[in-house]
């Protein structure tokens, strides 16, 4: 069975576009094995996220434009990662590889991260701003790096933690 579902398979599991040799593969999907390299994003300063002077969506809210340079460290490991999984099926007698497309970021981080200096991010070890006292940011974007593995669980147990947090600041009328 490969890891991807098979609406997203032709999105990222296999590297060019239609034709005879991709309606085989599809054709044979319940016989395909998949492996996705799930790695470290390494944070870039140059990483951002701005927002379209002029164009609007339907809200009339400006439209974000997300920029990302992949960090060598990250293409390097890919590399790697996609190199000893095809070693693999190579060894188990794989009757073909492909080597797909990457698929984009699923986990965007960083972009409100957790700081003691307010120089250096957007929020305190609560997720709470540093500028706007009763303002608490509650995902993702707290963390400054993704690791390897699905955030899901991390950002749960922070989002616990700050709700304690915040009704002890409550009950003691602090915000």
């Amino acid at each position: 069975m490969c890891s991807l579902a098979l609406p997203t398979f032709p999105l990222v599991g296999i590297p060019y576009g239609w034709g005879r040799d991709f309606a085989a593969v599809i054709d044979n999907y319940a016989n395909i094995a998949g492996i996705l390299v799930n790695g470290e994003d390494m944070p870039r300063a140059d990483n951002r996220i701005t927002l379209d002077p002029k164009v609007r969506d339907g809200y009339g809210l400006p439209v974000p434009h997300v920029h990302v340079d992949e960090h060598p460290n990250d293409i390097a490991m890919r590399n790697h990662a996609t190199e000893q999984a095809a070693k693999l099926y190579d060894a188990i007698g794989a009757k073909r590889t492909l080597k797909g497309n990457h698929p984009p970021a699923t986990h965007n981080m960083g972009t409100a991260r957790m700081s003691k200096d307010p120089r250096d991010g957007v929020t305190n070890a609560w997720g709470q701003t540093h500028d706007i006292k009763n303002l608490f940011v509650s995902d993702g974007s707290q963390l400054s790096t993704p690791g390897s593995a699905n955030p899901t669980l991390t950002i749960v147990a922070l989002a616990l933690r700050q709700a304690e947090y915040i009704s002890r600041e409550m009950t003691a009328r602090n915000i």
